[in-house]
């Protein structure tokens, strides 16, 4: 197996468990499930699941890399900058058009599977630097990430980044 059939993988496991990741805090509401997965439909509770499956996929992907032996650097700072870059490309992107055309699954999902194909092409630029043996640093920021995810789900800002518009609430519902 080589590191571009990994990525690929990677594509399709990470479009596949959005989908699941969706649905987890509905199937199993508590205080974890709400840290890691949406509460709402709000448009910052869905980067939990770009942000949550890339981490974890990225976990996935680095044991595929481990029992293939295929050669790859800087694992850490990849998974990192996958998720900070998965978050901001989607947003840059999806914001505009959610101020032009509202909601629309179709232009969600398909950006979700764009953002996906992006940082697994970053990624796999990354994995192919030399060494940066920069490790404690990326594990550190995905914490203080989770921090603020926690953070803003039990204490929302009131802005349309935080609105669930399908159940007119912020945060978590009652």
């Amino acid at each position: 197996m080589t590191l571009k059939k990994i990525k690929i993988i990677n594509v399709v496991m990470f479009f596949t468990l959005s989908f699941l990741w969706h649905f987890v805090y509905d199937l199993l509401p508590n205080f974890l499930t709400a840290i890691f997965f949406p509460v709402n439909e709000s448009i910052w509770e869905h980067m939990k699941i770009i942000f949550g499956v890339i981490t974890f996929g990225s976990l996935i992907s680095l044991v595929l890399m481990n029992k293939f032996k295929v050669p790859h650097n800087n694992f850490y700072v990849e998974m990192v900058c996958k998720a900070f870059l998965g978050v901001a490309f989607y947003l840059i992107i999806f914001i505009p058009l959610y101020k032009l055309f509202g909601e629309n699954m179709f232009i969600s999902i398909t950006l979700m599977l764009l953002t996906y194909i992006f940082v697994e092409f970053i990624g796999y630029k990354i994995l192919k630097l030399d060494e940066l043996n920069i490790k404690i640093l990326p594990i550190i920021l995905i914490i203080l990430c989770y921090i603020l995810f926690t953070l803003l789900t039990y204490y929302p800002r009131h802005n349309f980044l935080f609105f669930d518009e399908t159940k007119f609430i912020y945060g978590i519902p009652k």
